[in-house]
């Protein structure tokens, strides 16, 4: 009988170890969906998954690549052709919504039948849309420089990262110590930023040094071939 149970509980174990890493792959395959720039350049139709930020104003609701905060009033970095339009939709009560200044922003997942382009939403603005949309949370996973430069598993996903943003002569950089004057220290582990520059109302509220800006900041975006692609770049205090 004790033999029995023993080829029992090794039985459940096993089973629940599968589980365990079946749930842990679903949780990464959901980091790494595309974003809707992927989907809109090139078209491509039908049902897809993406990641993306829901925007939320008086025009309606749609997804977008990238966004700043940093102003009076949160705003797409991305232009139109390069959003979703989704219309009058109502996440579900999972989904987590900031409010700013009369926009809700947060991020979700997002899945729905893609339109062939076309020219929708108020005045045809939006070349894409999706149809039924179906809405879920999103919250990307929180990780440092050291772990995206170390694992190799985080290539493609969407991330979240607490670090140093050095902004200068149009390169971005992230690193996780810096100097007087925005200088990196020289031990420090920096990455690659694509595109920091474009978020205006952000390095406005960084510190300046000469023509550097620099600043504590939370970057949630895709680490991709040794670089990161942000989505939403926030300053700390």
């Amino acid at each position: 009988m004790w033999y029995n149970k023993e080829r029992m509980y090794k039985h459940l174990f096993v089973f629940f170890v599968i589980g365990l890493i079946w749930v842990c792959s679903g949780c990464t395959a959901r980091q790494r969906l595309p974003l809707p720039v992927d989907i809109t350049e090139p078209a491509t139709h039908g049902a897809q998954q993406v990641i993306a930020i829901l925007y939320r104003d008086e025009q309606g609701s749609r997804l977008v690549n990238s966004l700043t905060v940093s102003g009076d009033r949160p705003l797409p970095l991305d232009t139109s052709p390069q959003q979703v339009w989704l219309g009058a939709v109502d996440p579900p009560d999972g989904v987590v919504l900031h409010t700013v200044g009369g926009v809700q922003y947060g991020f979700v997942i997002a899945q729905g039948r893609w339109l062939s382009a076309g020219l929708y939403g108020p005045g045809g603005a939006w070349s894409y849309a999706l149809e039924s949309p179906r809405l879920q949370a999103f919250e990307p996973e929180t990780v440092d420089l050291a772990a995206l430069l170390r694992d190799n598993r985080y290539e493609g996903m969407v991330v979240r990262v607490q670090a140093n943003l050095i902004v200068a002569s149009g390169t971005s950089l992230l690193v996780d110590a810096i100097g007087p004057g925005g200088v990196p220290v020289s031990t420090a582990r920096q990455i690659k930023v694509l595109y920091g520059e474009r978020d205006e109302p952000m390095l406005e509220r960084l510190a300046r040094s000469g023509s550097v800006r620099y600043g504590s900041v939370e970057v949630i975006g895709r680490w991709q071939q040794g670089r990161l692609e942000p989505l939403l770049i926030t300053p700390l205090p």
